[in-house]
């Protein structure tokens, strides 16, 4: 029968090593990033996780950069007035929020605060229906206004671990790992020592 003095032992040990072996999970996956940047660039989206025996345990999905999107609302505005004046309207600039004689009067006393936009309605539909090349092209004269930019985003090296689940009475990759440790045939020693030299942060 375990003592308490056993189990406070047993805590604590495991406690310490538990701290150690998430600090060094947070540095390999630090040092794992621009690798995997540096793959995905390559053509790369998935690497597959196998013991030195070779038997496979999981795969490292590499997720691609994340595109930024750039609306020109000026050339977008300039093209409604020009094709569908309707769908203009005058709208509050938020600094007018303040001003306690808005309501009524805004546009009389305070013409700098009005500005002009595209319906919110319109805008969503007509970025919807953008070319692939972010242009609105009028259907009358077939003239193209660009309105949209996307710059594609470069991997980052941001990952996601996805581990073999068990089939076919075969252990899945988490437990085949463990098992793996406790035989032998794997040690994380050497996975953690950096950790270990380096102490608790």
């Amino acid at each position: 029968m375990t003592t308490p003095r056993e189990a406070g032992f047993r805590v604590a040990v495991l406690d310490a090593l538990s701290r150690r072996v998430d600090k060094a999970l947070a540095a390999a996956r630090a040092e794992a990033e621009p690798l995997f940047a540096a793959a995905r660039e390559g053509g790369a989206t998935q690497l597959e996780v196998a013991l030195p025996s070779g038997d496979p345990v999981g795969k490292i999905s590499i997720k691609a950069g994340k595109d930024t999107v750039t609306v020109d609302d000026d050339a977008l505005l300039a093209w409604v007035k020009a094709n569908r004046p309707e769908e203009i309207e005058d709208t509050i600039s938020p600094a007018a929020l303040s001003r306690p004689d808005v309501v009524a009067y805004v546009r009389k006393l305070h013409p700098e605060l009005v500005a002009r936009r595209v319906r919110p309605a319109t805008r969503a539909k007509l970025l919807a229906d953008l070319t692939d090349s972010g242009e609105l092209v009028n259907e009358t004269t077939g003239e193209a206004v660009k309105v949209r930019d996307v710059v594609k985003g470069k991997p980052n090296g941001a990952f996601a671990l996805t581990f073999e689940t068990a089939k076919g009475g075969k252990q899945s990759g988490r437990d085949q790992i463990a098992a793996a440790w406790q035989s032998g045939e794997l040690s994380i020693t050497d996975l953690i020592t950096p950790a270990i030299e380096a102490g608790e942060s």
